[in-house]
């Protein structure tokens, strides 16, 4: 059967609207009406909303209350130092370089803007005929300024090494370059040049990006002015003061990256109360870097070394086999998924790990391997109590840990695209992202770098730290 153009055209946007609804996408509104699905997914997403901002402005606000319970006596002295009640100090600069968090301009938290205020000193300072500076006069003067006491962060009230750095970097790596570069296009100062509109050009690169001794002047000190003015006050109580009204704006879901190698992360208010509740069982992932971080082999087979690998997932069979005067447990390897799984593993180690777990009481002489593949099971009861005891038995041995560590649930191999900044080669490394605790497991494992190994839980951190 043929269809006309316009006619599957129809056909094609319908089938896609009709995908997109069953998701849930609301295409109309209130004037237009909606239909019986939509106004479902709409009641449904309003609902969940609302429900999000009343849990979370409750959590946020007694998460608040509590900070600033136990930091209320924390205040900034004269000296600069953050000291509670008793005078003992917490802090020698408070956030190490005595800023008001609430007066900062930049996004990136940085207490001025420079390309702002550069501006604003060029629109109110007129040149006045005066001639523009060259680099080599930018840089002198700002070095000269830059080294007066009050800048100097040994003197009373002088600024932070991060100021000075990032005021002389605006200043002769932006400025001055730019300035250096126009006047390289333009060909002036050259002595290859020598047209008669070189006193035009020059005016040229003047009003683009020079500047004159005076506006150099008036900025330096109108940032050097204004920085001061942004520090935190001696005698202001600072317990708690960042977490209140941002901690409302933060999100209460738990974020989950679906895919094959998906993982939960635990962000926003969860992830704060877990940080504040020092909590010890959390959500979040240990990142494990590798010593052999190209080679993909070596990361599978660490990760078989650490994921918890139970007797149920290498098993082909566990099966009840009963004789006219024994009745036993013979329990099949799946060789082909061990090989797979990179996991190093026969018989003999799975009968070391069942003797090992604490709940299933069986002795060595109890259990007989009968090759590289099975392991037989014998059971000593009373004739009444055997065949209970067998299936009890049997559906405990599936969850026996044979490989990795116990708290680990899983771990995911992760690949990362690096590019090397002196050759421009990209090259792929691999790291492991492992879901569960046992820091310091994982950092025993034999072909995991230890000193790059993170994790977000605070208590395991501070236990390997001792």
């Amino acid at each position: 059967m043929f269809y006309s153009r316009s006619r599957w055209d129809l056909r094609v946007t319908a089938g896609s609207t009709m995908r997109s609804q069953a998701k849930g996408f609301v295409a109309h509104s209130f004037f237009d009406g909606l239909s019986a699905t939509e106004f479902f997914f709409h009641t449904m997403g309003g609902r969940e909303g609302l429900v999000d901002t009343a849990v979370k402005n409750a959590d946020t606000g007694y998460m608040s209350r509590r900070l600033m319970k136990a930091l209320k006596d924390l205040a900034v002295y004269y000296d600069s130092t953050v000291r509670n009640a008793s005078a003992c100090i917490v802090q020698f600069m408070y956030g190490n370089d005595g800023m008001d968090p609430s007066q900062m301009e930049e996004k990136k938290g940085r207490p001025l803007n420079f390309s702002r205020l550069f501006m604003k000193v060029k629109a109110t300072c007129p040149l006045g005929g005066e001639k523009s500076l060259s680099y080599s006069e930018i840089c002198e003067v700002v070095d000269e300024r830059l080294s007066y006491h009050d800048m100097s962060p040994e003197g009373g009230g002088g600024c932070s090494e991060a100021f000075r750095a990032s005021l002389s970097d605006f200043l002769i790596k932006n400025l001055a370059e730019t300035l250096k570069k126009l006047r390289e296009t333009l060909l002036l100062g050259e002595e290859q040049y020598a047209g008669d509109d070189h006193e035009y050009l020059e005016n040229i690169a003047l009003n683009i990006s020079g500047i004159t001794k005076k506006q150099l002047q008036v900025f330096l000190n109108t940032c050097i002015s204004r920085y001061h003015l942004k520090r935190l006050e001696s005698g202001t109580a600072i317990g708690a003061q960042s977490i209140g009204e941002p901690g409302t704006q933060m999100t209460l879901k738990t974020f989950h990256f679906a895919g094959v190698a998906s993982t939960n992360v635990t962000l926003g208010v969860p992830r704060i109360k877990e940080i504040i509740n020092a909590a010890k069982k959390i959500t979040t992932i240990i990142t494990a870097k590798l010593l052999s971080a190209a080679n993909l082999t070596a990361a599978r087979m660490i990760k078989a070394r650490i994921e918890k690998t139970l007797l149920g997932k290498v098993a082909k069979s566990v099966k009840i086999v009963m004789a006219s005067r024994l009745a036993s447990i013979v329990i099949s390897l799946d060789m082909e998924t061990i090989q797979v799984s990179q996991l190093c593993m026969d018989a003999y180690t799975v009968k070391q790990s069942i003797l090992q777990t604490s709940k299933i009481k069986l002795k060595e002489h109890q259990m007989k391997v009968l090759n590289p593949r099975k392991l037989e099971v014998f059971l000593q009861a009373n004739k009444d109590k055997l065949h209970f005891e067998l299936h009890r038995l049997k559906n405990k041995l599936p969850g026996v840990v044979v490989k990795g560590i116990t708290t680990v649930q899983r771990a995911v191999v992760n690949k990362e695209q690096q590019k090397d900044r002196k050759s421009d080669v990209k090259g792929k490394t691999y790291e492991l992202l492992v879901e569960g605790t046992g820091l310091l497991a994982v950092m025993g494992i034999e072909g995991v770098d230890g000193l790059n190994t993170k994790s977000n839980h605070i208590m395991e951190v501070q236990q390997g730290s001792l």
